[in-house]
């Protein structure tokens, strides 16, 4: 849920991306399946701590939750439940519109959700920063890069968006694989502010998604301590 990647393909396809920095005494999350949800059946790694997830997948969205709106916040729980089972009440609500008019904002701590729809071919993002809510509309025929507030500083973030535009001018159309490989290959290597972290105080990178729409398919890719799941 920290560094999120949309890749525009042709034909309305793409590929949408999240590594996932935790800290290292959190248990392990339980690889991909698919669940039942509101009647849907999604696909998601799921946290066995909060009983959510931080990115997930149906024939009619994508969606990743990061931590975190604009900037570095203050810490007030407990809150009202985890941020990890906002992508669960998505599904549950529909749509932005029905999701923005009913989901209870107050007591959850800041986060920014990303929305790829599949159907309106529209991608949109929600920040929430514990007061306000800000929904804008993102150009679905540019990649776009996002990464996790109280994690990044605004420098880490702009290194980021320059290693982006690096990989994507070496990989204008990529494949998964090459997705992958940008988390691993490019960045500075540095493992307090690089692409893949390993930070002193406990915090790492501790898995890779990537899900391909290729249609009238989707799968997701799933990438743990060197071990490839796939659904």
């Amino acid at each position: 849920m920290c560094t999120v990647t949309y890749i525009p393909l042709d034909s309305g396809n793409y590929l949408f991306s999240t590594s996932r920095d935790e800290h290292r005494d959190r248990p392990d999350p339980l690889p991909p399946k698919k669940y039942k949800v509101a009647m849907n059946e999604v696909c998601f790694p799921k946290d066995p701590v909060g009983g959510g997830t931080w990115i997930l997948s149906n024939s009619s969205y994508t969606l990743c939750i990061l931590n975190g709106a604009f900037t570095p916040h203050k810490r007030t729980p407990p809150y009202r439940e985890s941020r990890g089972l906002i992508p669960l009440h998505f599904i549950e609500s529909g749509n932005s519109t029905h999701f923005l008019k009913n989901y209870r904002f107050d007591g959850i701590e800041a986060f920014t959700l990303v929305i790829v729809s599949d159907k309106r071919k529209e991608v949109e993002e929600i920040r929430w920063d514990q007061e306000n809510i800000h929904y804008r509309k993102i150009d679905p025929r540019k990649p776009a890069i996002w990464a996790s507030a109280p994690l990044y500083t605004r420098e880490m973030q702009n290194m980021r968006k320059k290693w982006f535009s690096a990989f994507l001018s070496e990989h204008p159309l990529p494949k998964t694989k090459d997705l992958l490989k940008f988390y691993i290959e490019y960045g500075n290597g540095n493992p307090h502010s690089g692409l893949i972290i390993n930070r002193n105080n406990g915090v790492r990178t501790g898995s890779i998604c990537c899900i391909e729409r290729i249609q009238p398919k989707k799968k997701m890719h799933y990438w743990e301590r060197g071990i490839h799941f796939d659904q």
